[in-house]
């Protein structure tokens, strides 16, 4: 027989609402429902199961929290979950982490909060990249429990908690996708409202299996008050022992992209390099910072606007003569665009003074596609063209680049930490080529005082967790971007004083030499090619 799934809708104690998904074999369920369906008194029931909010307002029946392929087929491709990423994929992550995870271990994985500017004024939410790689659950106030079960079809269960669709806040909160799409779009087994998480989280919990949860906020992140409750649930019943962190096991599933993660990667870098060509093209002299990096935004969202050549294949169904996808792209993180001696500071994200003729700008800058984030630097002069010195120090950084870009393969055996090693001493080699004579030492801990590479995924410090010290491996992502920044200190050259270059590339990490890909090459990263483009 055809494994059929159907969707339930049953209330509990009178008030609380779950929805469930029920592997049925056989027809008899199928027959019950055709026949239901046949008469509009059948139908109407069917409709009344199936939906929680009974309203013909489109905002909570027809919409949802975030795109799918029903509401947004433009983004989201059939079989997809989001952007890029298939259903099949999600699962299968769960799979990877439940295989982790001692027999009847539970997992808790908890949705970023809202952050509010003031009273009633929020920023743009920005999901957990935890919980977002293990659900594609774009939205706040939401749990998923993983628990291991031999006996479960998936080898685990997944339930979510979440907000059910509520007519009257949607309509001034806007669309949520609701129980039933968390069950038929979004692979859980069950769905409760998330107000519910807290009576349910102790039976979830029961027995002396371990629990798997980051309660803490650790690296400047707020957790969400379901984590608090958690935690409180721990201690009243002596549980807290049982509990160990889930980070760690998600992250070293994050470390190393699918096919599908890095074609959003390769994107996401294409999109900066044609945001990066546009905001050279508007340098120049009296052109603000803050200016630079509007262009950028702007060119990242129309870099994700293609017109249809062939407008024979226009139809009713589809009359639009472009199609629009900028609806994936934001910035991926708050960008630096440093006039001149503001470059001396690593992360100067001011971006509000004039640029200076005969100044070079740096521009630290990523577009985020799908949630997958590219973090690109380019350094150029700010009326077109590099002056000697300029020119000297800049092509010392590039090379000492172009060197590390080649050792990103699992063959060269590095791991980040002895690349960034080796880049320290090729830049004090090409630094004595141009007359600047400085100590190693002083370039560690001045001229050079970051570090050359990070993990890059779906957080721009992707997988935060995860050492430096590890080999190299293909699927991995990351980013190469040396830099020297010369302070107004006569132990250095005068002529290079108040100068700061960094140049930053994305790297997929090959086996050999010849499988490495720069995803951000669309860039202007050649003296030649910098000009070249400024010059248009």
């Amino acid at each position: 027989m055809a494994n059929r799934a159907a969707v339930f809708v049953h209330r509990l104690s009178g008030h609380s609402l779950s929805v469930r998904r029920l592997s049925i074999y056989g027809s008899r369920l199928t027959l019950h429902a055709r026949r239901l369906h046949a008469s509009s008194a059948g139908r109407s029931f069917l409709s009344t199961l199936l939906q929680t909010a009974k309203t013909k307002n489109p905002i909570t029946a027809q919409w949802n929290g975030q795109p799918t392929h029903e509401t947004h087929p433009e983004l989201v491709a059939q079989g997809e979950t989001t952007p890029g990423i298939l259903q099949s994929e999600y699962d299968q992550r769960r799979r990877n982490i439940v295989d982790s995870l001692p027999d009847g271990g539970t997992a808790f994985l908890f949705s970023a909060p809202m952050h509010f500017v003031s009273p009633h004024v929020f920023h743009e939410f920005r999901q957990d990249s935890d919980f977002y790689y293990m659900t594609g659950w774009n939205e706040p106030e939401s749990v998923a429990v993983l628990q291991k079960s031999a006996t479960a079809r998936r080898g685990y269960t997944l339930t979510m908690f979440v907000r059910a669709k509520e007519p009257e806040k949607e309509l001034w909160e806007g669309p949520r996708s609701g129980l039933e799409t968390a069950v038929a779009a979004f692979g859980a087994d069950e769905a409760w409202p998330i107000r519910d998480f807290a009576k349910r989280a102790a039976k979830l919990i029961g027995g002396a299996h371990p629990v798997y949860a980051d309660l803490d906020g650790e690296h400047g992140l707020v957790r969400s008050e379901q984590c608090g409750e958690l935690r409180q649930i721990l201690q009243r019943s002596n549980a807290g022992a049982r509990v160990r962190r889930l980070t760690p096991i998600v992250q070293r599933a994050r470390l190393i992209k699918s096919t599908a993660e890095l074609q959003l990667m390769r994107e996401a870098g294409r999109v900066s390099g044609a945001a990066f060509a546009a905001a050279m093209r508007a340098c120049g002299p009296g052109v603000s910072e803050s200016t630079l990096q509007s262009m950028f935004a702007h060119a990242s969202k129309m870099a994700l606007l293609a017109p249809i050549t062939d407008r024979s294949t226009l139809t009713t169904d589809h009359p639009a003569p472009i199609t629009d996808r900028s609806a994936l792209t934001r910035p991926a993180y708050v960008p630096v665009f440093a006039g001149g001696e503001h470059a001396l500071c690593m992360h100067y994200v001011l971006n509000n003074a004039p640029l200076r003729a005969g100044d070079l700008v740096l521009a630290d800058a990523g577009a985020e596609v799908a949630a997958y984030a590219a973090d690109v630097t380019r350094t150029f002069p700010v009326s077109g063209r590099f002056s000697e010195q300029q020119r000297d120090l800049y092509c010392a950084v590039l090379s000492v680049q172009e060197q590390m870009v080649r050792l990103c393969h699992a063959d060269a055996g590095y791991p980040l930490n002895e690349i960034h090693r080796c880049s320290t001493h090729a830049l004090a080699t090409e630094l004595r080529q141009i007359g600047f004579h400085a100590a190693e030492r002083d370039i560690e801990r001045q001229l050079y005082p970051h570090h050359v590479a990070h993990y890059l995924g779906l957080d721009v410090h992707d997988t935060i967790d995860m050492s430096r010290a590890l080999p190299l491996r293909p699927g991995m992502v990351v980013t190469i971007e040396p830099g020297l920044y010369v302070p107004y200190d006569d132990r250095f050259p005068k002529a290079f004083q108040g100068i700061g270059v960094r140049i930053e590339d994305d790297i997929a990490v090959g086996q050999t030499e010849a499988d490495i890909e720069n995803l951000s090459a669309s860039a202007p990263k050649s003296p030649a090619d910098i000009e070249a483009c400024m010059a248009r």
